[in-house]
Formats: C-alpha cells, sequence, structure tokens
C-alpha cells in the first residue's frame, strides 16, 4: 500500500504549482509511513487546493 500511496503522492505533487510546502510533509510521510502522517499529507493536499497552487486553477 505504501508504494501506491507514494504514487498517488506524485501525481498530485504534478498538479501543484508550488510543492514546497507539500513536499516536507511527504519527507515526513516517506520516513514514518503511518495513519497519522498519511492525514497529514491529506491535510496539506488541501491546503494547496484551497490557497489555489494548482496548475490550470484560478485564483
Amino acid at each position: 500500500m505504501h508504494e501506491d500511496m507514494i504514487k498517488k503522492i506524485d501525481e498530485v505533487r504534478s498538479l501543484l504549482t508550488d510543492p514546497e510546502d507539500f513536499d516536507k510533509i511527504v519527507a515526513k510521510y516517506e520516513v514514518d509511513p503511518s495513519e497519522e502522517t498519511l492525514r497529514a499529507v491529506i491535510d496539506q493536499m488541501t491546503i494547496e487546493i484551497a490557497k489555489g497552487r494548482v496548475k490550470g486553477m484560478k485564483k
């Protein structure tokens, strides 16, 4: 499951205009693939979308 999740995370990363903050959280998940760190990745993804940091998304 961890490898599948990393592939999905990479897909999300490719959609972000500035994935720096997202990458920091993902690095923690790669070291500790627990449910807690996965939730942090999902939370950060939600923040990136809310801030309009997605390629092709109008602000």
